[in-house]
């Protein structure tokens, strides 16, 4: 919002969102999910003492587009975002909450209201991500959310694969935007294409055992020859009992 400008007034019924002097009129779709989609995220570490206390620093940032469909704050209707900054923290170990949280917004930097989204992950969850993003296995990540921000009265019907305008609510003091909040229902990472397409790595196939060596004949060989060796020696021993014999009876 212009800061020159005076402040403009909103009013919510019946579950509609109307600014004065603008003829659109806005509602919530809880059901309809807001879609972004981030590459190359980094992982930032430390701490920050705050009021006495440490606190911890640790995140994941990365610059994420919108998927089919862009941010606009109401009121300000010119001013359109696909792009922004997403920030992805862990809760605290303590924190009872089971859900991934999702908060969304403008904030002033450098001079200019930038559009960001911080998700707010379990613990396990962060760091399961952590650990797949610094072996190289977190290229790319995507995550869906349902939000409290407002779309069109005239969109309302739009099906929910079509793209549709994603706007911030007007702030309490009627200048600049109020932050969406919302739960993060699924986030997803993957790794780089080329090593997602590479065919996965079949183990060594076992050596073949060696054919067991077929038996030998050496022991029907062997049979053989000592059947003919006492053949030989049966025939040996008659020949000398007829040579006995003959000897004899020519005495």
């Amino acid at each position: 919002m212009d800061e020159s400008q005076p402040p403009a007034s909103m009013s919510v019924s019946g579950g509609r969102m109307t600014i004065d002097g603008s003829p659109q009129r806005y509602l919530q779709d809880m059901a309809r999910r807001f879609r972004l989609e981030a590459s190359a995220p980094g992982f930032v570490g430390g701490y920050a003492g705050r009021d006495g206390r440490i606190e911890d620093g640790r995140r994941i940032e990365a610059q994420a587009r919108i998927v089919e469909g862009v941010l606009r704050r109401a009121g300000l209707e010119g001013a359109a975002s696909r792009q922004l900054s997403l920030t992805l923290r862990p809760l605290p170990a303590s924190s009872e909450t089971a859900r991934l949280l999702l908060l969304l917004g403008y904030r002033e930097e450098n001079g200019a209201a930038e559009p960001f989204a911080e998700a707010y992950l379990a613990p396990a969850v962060f760091e399961a991500l952590k650990a797949d993003m610094l072996a190289g296995l977190a290229e790319t990540l995507s995550l869906e959310a349902t939000t409290s921000l407002w779309i069109r009265e005239e969109e309302r019907d739009r099906p929910a694969a079509e793209p549709v305008d994603w706007y911030l609510g007007l702030a309490e003091d009627g200048r600049g935007a109020a932050p969406a909040r919302g739960f993060v229902e699924s986030i997803e990472w993957r790794p780089p294409a080329a090593l997602a397409a590479e065919p996965a790595r079949m183990p060594p196939e076992p050596a073949a055992a060696p054919a067991p060596a077929e038996p030998e004949e050496h022991g029907e060989d062997s049979a053989a020859d000592q059947l003919r060796r006492i053949n030989w020696s049966l025939k040996q021993l008659l020949l000398l009992l007829a040579f006995l014999l003959l000897i004899i009876a020519v005495k």
